[in-house]
């Protein structure tokens, strides 16, 4: 088997496998790629058992043929390549690498040690942008814990409806939600848990549109003409709607920068593990921030508001507030109030017209 490729074309498809390749595995064969050359094209596929990415660049083939390459390897030297064109050898166990005046030959593995490949599922007419679905999932990626021993909250639940998408992801402490208008049609799935890694890798593609399917054990993603397999996990999510307020009395308007810049100074002296930040409301629209430092000292700085409600006294986490407001991209949020014990409510004002909702629910400390 012998391959003529050009340099840009295999880059630019192994870069999309990276993610999924198994760096540390005591399954060696997971390091590798499985490459196959058919139909004019070097089809390529990564897997980690639980997400498979399959893609495929143009190649002149002399003799098809299929064979194992360890990925990282392989890339590099892809990448270090003298000329944009170069070809491929298989040989028994090793492969030639030419291009130009250089030389290199590599071992193989045996391809059919390499894990079953999950049939994508078959694709409908269920498609986003797939703008708008990376930026839904960037709105709640941060909220997932990266911690939690429990898998249901090491991901994302994504539930379809005809018309609407909503994803929502939790570490038990705070929870973000978002929707958004879909296709008016039956869906591929009612709702389903993302891991983590799936959300990171979807996030990483460039295209127009991803056209969603489900099977019995597998979820599939089409985007172009590359293809992302992840099996089926349990799900098992926390009925998250019942801690949603959307009538709280006490609404505050401010400046997203400028509330972010001011946490950033007065959290500096809160405890280093608690993050405690006390919010002090004045009904004449002043906001205090006041560090909860114990012995570290202290600082405090006042804000004016736009504030409708009472004077109240709620102590949140910095470094959960902070997350918020660096992901959002708006001049102002509101943050809606009940009482000193019970959740605030983020929502931020002007937002994106893409999207229908996004909540940012955060529950308060106990000093």
């Amino acid at each position: 088997m012998e391959l003529k490729l050009e340099k840009t074309n295999v880059l630019q498809e192994l870069s999309v496998l990276q993610g999924v390749v198994e760096r540390r595995t005591t399954i060696p064969i997971l390091s590798k790629i499985l490459a196959e050359a058919a139909d004019g094209r070097l089809k390529m596929t990564a897997t980690d058992l639980d997400m498979t990415i399959m893609t495929s660049c143009p190649a002149i083939i002399d003799g098809e043929g299929r064979m194992a390459l360890e990925s990282r390897v392989f890339q590099e030297l892809v990448r270090n390549l003298p000329e944009e064109s170069f070809t491929i050898r298989q040989e028994a166990d090793t492969v030639h690498i030419v291009s130009g005046r250089f030389r290199s030959q590599m071992p193989v593995a045996d391809p059919a040690e390499y894990p079953t490949v999950p049939e994508p599922p078959e694709a409908g007419s269920y498609a986003l942008p797939l703008d708008l679905f990376q930026l839904m999932v960037q709105r709640v990626a941060f909220a997932i814990t990266k911690d939690d021993p429990k898998f249901q909250l090491n991901g994302a639940l994504v539930k379809l409806v005809p018309g609407e998408i909503e994803i929502a992801a939790t570490d038990g402490h705070r929870l973000a939600v978002v929707r958004a208008k879909a296709p008016e049609m039956d869906v591929p799935f009612e709702q389903q848990l993302f891991p983590r890694k799936l959300l990171e890798e979807l996030g990483r593609f460039t295209d127009e549109a991803v056209v969603f399917s489900a099977g019995e054990n597998h979820l599939g993603f089409k985007i172009g003409d590359r293809n992302v397999v992840s099996r089926v996990v349990e799900l098992r999510f926390p009925q998250y709607e019942r801690v949603i307020v959307r009538d709280n009395p006490n609404r505050v308007r401010i400046g997203r920068e400028e509330l972010l810049a001011s946490l950033r100074r007065v959290s500096l002296m809160a405890h280093e593990k608690a993050r405690g930040v006390r919010f002090k409301l004045d009904a004449s629209g002043e906001l205090t921030l006041v560090s909860i430092g114990y012995d570290r000292g202290s600082a405090e700085e006042t804000l004016m508001v736009a504030y409708q409600g009472e004077s109240l006294d709620i102590a949140l986490n910095a470094a959960y507030m902070m997350d918020v407001l660096k992901i959002l991209d708006v001049e102002q949020v509101e943050l809606q109030l009940r009482d000193s014990g019970t959740q605030c409510v983020v929502v931020p004002v002007d937002d994106d017209q893409r999207l229908e909702e996004y909540i940012y629910v955060l529950m308060p400390m106990r000093i």
